[in-house]
């Protein structure tokens, strides 16, 4: 069946153009060996481009658009359009500066063996695939195993190595018996994989992880968030365990600066989590093990890269969080994460990475070069499925920065609890407004309170002190 741009993409092709570009009111426009050539005879005027995208756009992209569009700029995620007799492309709808167009690509690559599995799992909504050989694979979906009648073999599991691990690859599995790498099925999404030998067969397990960064709003994150996005130096660290939404907090303020300002922003992970579409910022994203060696070489080597902004997925040892200080110390913003459970906490698990005779310098720089510290847990919905942040939010203003200098961290929870009117906001003051807005039922917010006796007291609108005042 031809889609309503059929011959559009067949120019496209016999062009040899490497994208197409269908603007709202304006002709579309081929990169044709770098060039722009205009179709002055495809100009859509804005009735006929909603037409266009609604007849293009999956159901579920329109929904999203009549529902939540506010006028900011915004790229959706890519959708996958086989075009009969043409080729397969990718295609999204954005928004750049006021500006809606439908941008188009061909795929990268043909679908591979894994392709009709994948779209299966992420339609029924899976988080993981279990994949083994000469057996039915396997989905979680919502918790839950489920089991599916496809089922897969010798043949098919040969066409995955071919096609799916990444290149030099192959031979640390048959060395090791474990590999860890990211794929991207093109028009279905982007997965964390793990090959590994059971019984002396190979298994694969997927982890689905969703291809476009989610906004702010769509995670139910603090507004401040848009505000920290917003500092263009220093350090900004999103703390808590494993599975706590980090990566995710900083995809959807990563998001929010590619479509409200001009920042080339390089991101430095293992694996690649979340792909981004350059919209007024442009992006790098490099992965270690594929793209280079380890967090410090490409940490390194992106401060000559002429970066504004550096995500570095892990701050794992010191030697990464000292060149992470010397890029925020040369006027780059650095967004990392650490694996702590509160902002104090944070502050201390950088300060045991130096001997005692350095951290008087290490506190200086800290206290001089910290944005902030969002700190993050989960917390099941009252209503409903999914999750809900609580977050805890250190802004480093004048009184957090000498409590730092003087190495007086117990006082640090004290000044969040008194710095709302700067944006900051404790654990249990996320937790009474989550509960008081019925996102969490209030037996859920005293499970995840350090202190439910004062979050109880505070439930009942009980406040023993009104907090800020640091003696």
């Amino acid at each position: 069946m031809r889609s309503v741009i059929h011959d559009l993409l067949v120019a496209y092709m016999e062009n040899k153009a490497s994208e197409c570009q269908i603007y709202e009111g304006k002709p579309a426009v081929l990169r044709i060996e770098g060039a722009s050539c205009e179709i002055p005879d495809f100009a859509p005027d804005d009735t006929k481009f909603l037409e266009l995208a609604g007849n293009l756009l999956p159901d579920e992209q329109i929904k999203k658009l009549e529902s939540n569009d506010d006028g900011e700029d915004f790229i959706m995620e890519d959708f996958l359009l086989e075009e009969d007799g043409v080729a397969r492309f990718l295609v999204h709808i954005q928004r750049q500066r006021g500006q809606l167009a439908l941008i188009v690509k061909k795929t990268r690559r043909d679908a591979s063996v894994f392709f009709d599995i994948l779209k299966y799992a992420v339609g029924l909504g899976a988080s993981d695939l279990h994949v083994r050989e000469g057996k039915f694979v396997r989905l979680r979906v919502h918790a839950r195993l489920v089991e599916t009648n496809i089922m897969t073999d010798s043949y098919f599991f040969e066409k995955s190595y071919e096609q799916i691990i990444p290149e030099g690859r192959f031979d640390i599995y048959k060395k090791e018996g474990d590999l860890d790498f990211a794929w991207e099925e093109e028009g279905v999404g982007r997965f964390r994989v793990n090959l590994h030998r059971q019984r002396g067969n190979s298994a694969y397990t997927f982890r689905y992880v969703k291809g476009r960064a989610p906004t702010i709003k769509e995670v139910n994150l603090p507004e401040i968030l848009k505000k920290i996005a917003s500092f263009r130096n220093g350090i900004i660290f999103v703390t808590g365990t494993t599975g706590s939404g980090k990566s995710t907090t900083m995809a959807a303020m990563l998001d929010y600066i590619n479509n409200t300002s001009e920042q080339h922003i390089i991101t430095i992970e293992d694996p690649i989590e979340y792909t981004f579409q350059d919209n007024r910022s442009f992006f790098e994203q490099r992965e270690i093990g594929l793209d280079a060696s380890s967090f410090d070489s490409a940490l390194i080597h992106a401060l000559r890269q002429d970066p504004d902004i550096i995500m570095v997925g892990e701050m794992r040892n010191r030697e990464t969080f000292e060149t992470a200080l010397a890029a925020a110390e040369t006027g780059h913003l650095v967004l990392t994460t650490l694996h702590t459970k509160d902002a104090a906490q944070s502050i201390s698990r950088i300060l045991d990475m130096f001997p005692l005779e350095e951290r008087d310098s290490i506190r200086k720089s800290i206290s001089e070069c910290l944005q902030a510290i969002i700190c993050q847990r989960l917390a099941p919905r009252a209503i409903g499925k999914g999750v809900v942040p609580i977050n805890e939010i250190l802004i480093n203003n004048s009184i957090v920065r000498k409590l730092i200098f003087d190495n007086q961290l117990e006082k640090v929870p004290q000044a969040i609890s008194g710095g709302e009117e700067e944006g900051m906001m404790s654990f249990n003051q996320c937790l009474l407004k989550l509960t008081k807005n019925g996102d969490i039922t209030e037996e859920t917010a005293l499970k995840f309170s350090d202190t439910p006796q004062q979050l109880q007291m505070n439930l009942k609108g009980i406040f023993l002190s009104s907090g800020g005042i640091i003696q």
